[in-house]
């Protein structure tokens, strides 16, 4: 497997929005660097000398913007991450599609107490009189999701799946997120302002804050790079490349996350709400904290879109985030601080969703030694040959051909001891001999490996010709010993 020099860049710019291209540390020495920054910019570093993808953005009172960008948008040809390549923002698209009914509030085209079959026809009486308000405050009692979240829905199959959803009466004026509700405003928009949504979104909204790259089919990605998303070592294309029809996503997706933007847009976003071009007073002080008020936790509220948070210090942030298994992304805004941390990715690591609490932990808790949060991940085409390779083959070979003597000597020359400690070594035994039965004789396809502790092994069973993968965890206080195994078959179940 060909292996990738890690790819990083930094921009400190009074208007890095004006840049397509990261800068190295190098060049900005025109100024001594604020140690807050420092501390963030020497964290990034390690998170992406440990796999991180994707690009960052800090800004703090007093500082310019900082960006950091990290890995590729495109491994295969070698293109980098940019605060200019567009990344799938995922569930970050519900704070556009409250903006945009906000939007249309400003114009007096609704109001949000209104009932939804007040402009959207045809539904059942039940579904009719939902509010705008419920919807988008996630207190409809809508289902999570129509059908399955992969299945791809015109306008038109979404609708009729839609008329038969059973409404949960017994949580309404609850908050219970849900999907399905966002889609249902992406119609109303739709209905009320007589264009599709994103048309709306892009003349409205995106427009007047200076946005070229943030939507599904108007802007001209062929401008800039189009991030892939990887997970797992796999590469799983651009956005748009899967659950896309003619005209955006799926409507599973549509109004609630499916959009596309850059770095550099949704910082020009941030900037926008902090002004009146987009939203004036009125309307932002309720696109935040909509009456009557919706709870999510103790210290947690619903906006139009946001979660709106009380911090340790009584102070709020202004967040949401998105992930789909692929892409990550994170939008913290910490309005009375005036500081934002903006955070998108396009490979699946565990950790990623800790990195923009640790930045946080860097600028209010100063001097903070920020801990990595991601988990490195190697993919190997092979078993490698050192001491986890070692015990994998071990392992692997009993596996195939092993009788319970077999199984005695594994167990008592690799297994960790708080195992043999803990279960009988016949239990341990008719355990390993299950996971034979049901694994059979196997071909290994892939190698992925943890922070160095954590194995799985992507197989072939050749007996059924179906795919499933073992896990192995090593314990690293015990010469890296084998302290777990799982199996899952082609049916998912371990």
């Amino acid at each position: 497997m060909k292996l990738r020099a890690l790819t990083y860049c930094l921009i400190i710019s009074l208007i890095p929005f004006l840049f397509s291209d990261c800068q190295s540390k190098d060049k900005n020495s025109g100024r001594a660097e604020n140690p807050v920054i420092k501390v963030i910019s020497d964290y990034l570093d390690q998170e992406g000398e440990n796999g991180f993808s994707g690009a960052v953005l800090v800004k703090i009172p007093g500082e310019p913007p900082m960006i950091r960008c990290f890995g590729l948008a495109n491994e295969e040809l070698n293109k980098p991450n940019s605060p200019d390549a567009a990344f799938f923002i995922g569930s970050l698209t519900k704070q556009f599609t409250g903006a945009a009914i906000m939007k249309l509030q400003m114009m007096g085209k609704l109001s949000v107490s209104d009932s939804i079959g007040k402009y959207i026809n045809g539904l059942p009486e039940e579904l009719g009189n939902l509010t705008i308000h419920q919807l988008l405050t996630h207190t409809s009692g809508l289902p999570a999701d129509i059908g399955n979240m992969s299945e791809v829905l015109t306008r038109e199959e979404f609708i009729n799946r839609l008329v038969q959803v059973k409404i949960a009466t017994e949580i309404r004026g609850n908050y219970a997120y849900s999907h399905t509700g966002y889609n249902v405003l992406g119609l109303l928009i739709e209905a009320v302002s007589g264009t599709d949504y994103e048309s709306f979104l892009q003349q409205y909204l995106f427009k007047p804050a200076g946005m070229k790259h943030t939507g599904y089919r108007i802007p001209d990605w062929s401008a800039i790079a189009v991030a892939h998303g990887y997970s797992f070592c796999n590469d799983w294309g651009r956005p748009m490349d899967s659950g896309w029809i003619d005209d955006g996503p799926s409507w599973t997706r549509r109004a609630s996350g499916g959009m596309i933007s850059t770095l550099n847009d949704l910082y020009l976003w941030h900037l926008a709400l902090s002004g009146d071009q987009i939203l004036d007073y009125k309307s932002k002080n309720l696109y935040y904290h909509p009456q009557p008020m919706v709870t999510i936790s103790s210290n947690s509220t619903m906006g139009y879109g946001w979660r709106i948070i009380t911090s340790s210090r009584n102070t709020e942030v202004v967040a949401h985030n998105g992930w789909n298994g692929r892409f990550y992304a994170d939008f913290l805004r910490y309005t009375g601080d005036d500081v934002t941390i903006i955070l998108l990715s396009n490979k699946y690591r565990k950790g990623n969703e800790g990195m923009p609490q640790e930045i946080a932990k860097c600028i209010f808790k100063s001097p903070y030694e920020p801990e990595i949060q991601g988990r490195n991940t190697v993919c190997l085409d092979s078993l490698p040959q050192n001491h986890l390779g070692r015990l994998t083959r071990d392992f692997l070979n009993v596996m195939a051909n092993g009788t319970r003597s077999d199984f005695d000597d594994f167990i008592r020359k690799d297994l960790a001891t708080h195992l043999i400690r803990k279960y009988s070594n016949k239990t341990l035994v008719d355990s390993l001999m299950s996971i034979q039965r049901q694994s059979g004789q196997i071909k290994v396809r892939q190698v992925r490996i943890y922070d160095n502790r954590i194995m799985t092994l992507d197989v072939f069973q050749l007996a059924n010709n179906q795919e499933s993968s073992f896990q192995l965890v090593f314990d690293e206080n015990e010469d890296y010993k084998i302290r777990g195994i799982s199996f899952s078959g082609p049916d998912g179940r371990n």
